[in-house]
C-alpha cells in the first residue's frame, strides 16, 4: 500500500459478521478492505469440533445473499457453514486478505482517519472501520491455584476436535455453556468417565418447538418486557427439561434475562445433555477450588460460595476441557478510552457510534435469543447504509 492510499472502509475479520458487512458494503457501491487473521476464510469454523451443528436452524441462519440450500437439512453442519463462508467473497464480489493479524486500531483526530496496524508492522488507513472480530477472539483458561502442577492436558473448548481422541480417559469438563454441555455429552460415548464442573446453574431451553427452531420464538419474545420473557421461558424450561436439582444442577437463582445481560451466554439448547445428566453419564460437581498435581479439588455443590460449609471432592482426571469462555481483547486492540465495558465488550453495536470514535462500528458482538446470525444479517445492512451516507456527505 502506498502512503497516500486511504481506504473508504476497512472490515477487520472475515467470519460470518465480517463477510456479511463486506457483502452489504459492496452492494452499497463501496469497495471494502477486508482483513482476516487466519490463513483462509472459514478457518475458525473449519476448526470447530466434529459433529457441530447450528442451533439456529437453516432458515434463521441465512446471511446477506447467502441462504443455506434445503439439501443441508434443518440444522446445517460445521462443514456446510464452512462452505457457505469460503464461497461468500465470490458471491459478494469482494476480496479478503488473509493472514493479517491486527494489533492496534487508532483514530487520528487531526486527519479524521483511522490507522490500522498489523502485528507484522503493516499500516492501513481508512475513513471508516467495521470491527467484525467476534466474541470468541481470545480463549480464557482461569488461573486456578496450582494449575501449573497438573501433569495431564488442559485444553480449551475451542481446541477440542474429536471426542474419539479421549477414549478411555477420565475427563473433567469445566463450564455450563452450550459448548461445554455438547462436548461433555459427546465425550460420554468414548471417555471412561465424564465429570462437569459448574459454577453458575444454567438455564435450559429446547432447540426447537414443534419443529421450529427456538430462535423463531426468540424473535417474538424480543418485543416483550423482560419480566414476561422470564415467566414464559421459566415455564418452558420446567415443561421441557424439568428440575435437575437431584442430579446436581439446581434451578438458577438469577432470571434468564438478568443472567444473559451479565454473561452474554445463551441457555443450553443441546437436549441430550440433560438426558446424560439424568442417566448418570455426566456427573455434576461445583467449581474448582485448587489443583495439587493430579488431584483436582472441587466443591461438591453448584452455585454455593466457597466460604460456605460446602464439602470438597477430589478427582484425578486425565484431561481437563475448559469451556470457560473468551475475551474480546477490544480494550487492548481499539485505542479509544472507554470504548469497552468492564467485561471487555464494546459499549456500542450495529450502527451505533461512540462519541470519541466516529465511523467505527462493531458487528457480531450481540447474541440474542433471536439468533446471532440473524442479528448479524440485520446489523450488516444498517452499518453499510450508514457508512455510505457518512462517506457520501464527506
Amino acid at each position: 500500500m502506498k502512503v497516500s492510499d486511504i481506504y473508504d472502509v476497512t472490515v477487520i475479520g472475515a467470519g460470518p459478521a465480517g463477510l456479511s458487512a463486506a457483502y452489504e458494503l459492496t452492494k452499497a457501491g463501496l469497495t471494502p478492505l477486508v482483513l482476516e487473521r487466519t490463513s483462509a476464510v472459514g478457518d475458525v469454523w473449519r476448526n470447530h469440533y466434529d459433529g457441530l451443528r447450528l442451533n439456529t436452524g437453516r432458515f434463521f441462519s441465512a446471511l446477506p445473499g447467502s441462504k443455506f440450500p434445503r439439501s443441508v437439512g434443518a440444522w446445517p453442519s460445521r462443514d456446510e457453514v464452512v462452505h457457505l463462508l469460503e464461497t461468500f467473497p465470490v458471491r459478494g464480489g469482494f476480496t479478503v486478505q488473509t493472514g493479517i493479524e491486527i494489533k492496534k486500531v487508532g483514530y487520528d483526530r487531526d486527519r479524521d482517519i483511522w490507522l490500522i496496524i498489523s502485528s507484522d508492522g503493516r499500516q492501513f488507513e481508512s475513513r471508516a472501520v467495521v470491527m467484525a472480530i467476534g466474541t470468541c477472539r481470545i480463549p480464557v483458561i482461569p488461573e486456578w491455584e496450582g494449575r501449573e502442577t497438573f501433569p495431564g492436558e488442559i485444553v480449551h473448548s475451542s481446541k477440542f476436535k474429536r471426542a474419539q481422541d479421549y477414549a478411555g480417559k477420565h475427563v473433567l469438563v469445566i463450564g455450563s455453556g452450550n459448548s461445554a454441555a455438547e462436548i461433555a455429552s459427546r465425550l460420554t460415548e468414548y471417555a471412561s468417565s465424564v465429570t462437569m464442573s459448574v459454577r453458575t446453574p444454567p438455564h435450559f431451553l429446547p432447540k426447537s418447538i414443534c419443529g421450529i427452531p427456538f430462535v423463531g420464538l426468540g424473535i417474538w419474545l424480543s418485543h416483550l418486557p423482560n419480566n414476561l420473557i422470564d415467566i414464559l421461558l421459566g415455564f418452558l424450561q420446567r415443561r421441557t427439561t424439568g428440575d435437575l436439582t437431584a442430579y446436581g444442577l439446581p434451578l438458577p437463582t438469577m432470571s434468564l434475562t438478568r443472567q444473559y445481560a451479565i454473561s452474554n451466554v445463551v441457555p443450553i439448547l443441546y437436549g441430550p445433555f440433560a438426558d446424560d445428566v439424568r442417566a448418570g453419564r455426566i456427573k455434576i460437581v461445583g467449581p474448582i477450588q485448587k489443583i495439587s498435581g493430579r488431584a483436582v479439588h472441587i466443591l461438591n455443590t453448584v452455585g454455593v460460595a466457597q466460604d460456605s460449609n460446602n464439602t470438597v471432592t477430589t478427582l484425578e482426571p486425565d484431561i481437563i476441557v475448559a469451556g470457560t469462555g473468551f475475551r474480546t481483547g477490544i480494550p487492548e486492540l481499539v485505542q479509544i478510552p472507554g470504548i469497552a465495558d468492564e467485561n471487555g465488550r464494546p459499549k456500542i453495536s450495529g450502527d451505533q457510534e461512540f462519541e470519541e470514535a466516529p465511523r467505527l462500528y462493531f458487528i457480531g458482538q450481540v447474541n440474542p435469543l433471536s439468533g446471532q446470525l440473524r442479528e448479524i444479517r440485520l446489523e450488516a445492512g444498517r452499518i453499510a447504509r450508514k457508512i455510505k451516507k457518512q462517506l457520501g456527505a464527506k
